[in-house]
């Protein structure tokens, strides 16, 4: 089994995601008991804690407070925002499209930020424009905004979007490593005009691949995908995965090294020097190829866990459970589910 490292976040980071429930007088303390996450632990640099319970804590100030953004800018979004957007943005027929009315959707309450989507020559951008006099309790709020989105959409064509650029209107904050999780190690820019992510307009044309029943399982288990993460890498390894995702959807059984080196034109040792200089390996990529794999089956409900542990690779459907779980903390029952029964 591939071994992965069990699946934290930023503890200063969450801690700036509760500006608003402290706002609201939320009994943080009694939550923080209840979700297992160490009070003291949110004060210190550098200091991770496991997601689930990050998530769990978001979820129970989300229900408290009936706020999907959880009391951080100038109005609520009521519970079933979310929900809404994606099932008005699953019926698009490309990503650009996606984009686009993503954008008009959350224009329509005029809640502390505009979003504006524009196209220029090879170039896609996504902006957030803060609307003046509208409230932002911490700056934290438009870094949320954003990765929602921009996971969304990824999800949308069941393909990670790899960004060029991430500009920051805001200075670093004391979690700023957490951005090269967020962003998939795209370089990010602080102190910019507006807070924007680009990536190349090519993506665009990527065709929308889930359903409304899609969207339901994805809601159900929101926030959780947001915080997948991916090294993006560099060429090499974008390649790599791309003709890994192309093996598994030609054939049951994972693909191989050598197989991937001489699709490549490369001898072994110098693929496996290439990726190891990118700062990742064969069997990482291959176990993130799985776990996307695997997520976009759970979504839909017509397919089994035996049927989606074959589309994987996988000939028991218990290996197959036990490298999920290594892979994002919860059984694949679990996560179609969402948290309740984590």
């Amino acid at each position: 089994m591939e071994k992965t490292q069990q699946l934290s976040i930023s503890a200063r980071m969450t801690d700036h995601s509760l500006a608003g429930a402290r706002r609201a007088g939320l009994d943080l303390d009694r939550l923080f008991r209840k979700c297992g996450i160490p009070k003291e632990a949110l004060k210190q640099p550098g200091v991770r804690i496991p997601l689930d319970r990050a998530i769990k804590l978001q979820n129970h100030c989300a229900a408290l407070m009936q706020d999907e953004i959880n009391g951080l800018f100038e109005k609520p979004a009521y519970i079933g925002t979310l929900r809404l957007m994606a099932l008005c943005v699953v019926h698009t027929r490309t990503l650009g499209r996606a984009l686009q009315r993503c954008a008009e959707f959350y224009n329509l309450p005029q809640n502390s930020l505009r979003y504006h989507f524009v196209v220029n020559d090879n170039q896609a951008e996504f902006i957030l424009e803060r609307i003046p006099g509208h409230r932002i309790l911490d700056n934290y709020a438009l870094s949320s905004a954003m990765t929602v989105i921009h996971r969304f959409v990824g999800w949308l064509c069941n393909e990670r979007i790899i960004l060029n650029q991430v500009n920051v209107d805001f200075p670093a904050p004391d979690y700023q490593e957490e951005f090269k999780y967020m962003y998939y190690g795209a370089p990010v820019f602080f102190n910019q005009e507006h807070y924007s992510i680009r990536f190349d307009a090519s993506y665009l044309a990527r065709k929308i691949v889930q359903s409304e029943a899609s969207v339901e399982s994805y809601v159900r288990r929101a926030p959780l995908d947001i915080y997948l993460s991916l090294d993006a890498g560099g060429a090499v390894t974008l390649q790599v995965r791309e003709l890994v995702r192309e093996a598994f959807s030609k054939q049951s059984e994972p693909p191989s090294l050598e197989h991937i080196a001489a699709d490549m034109g490369f001898h072994l040792q110098t693929l496996r020097r290439r990726l190891k200089d990118e700062g990742t390996s064969f069997q990482t990529i291959k176990a993130q190829v799985r776990r996307d794999i695997a997520i976009h089956h759970l979504g839909h409900l017509d397919s089994s866990i035996e049927e989606i542990a074959a589309f994987t690779g996988y000939t028991e459907p218990s290996a197959f459970i036990r490298a999920f779980k290594a892979w994002t903390g919860f059984t694949p029952l679990q996560f179609r589910k969402g948290l309740e029964a984590a």
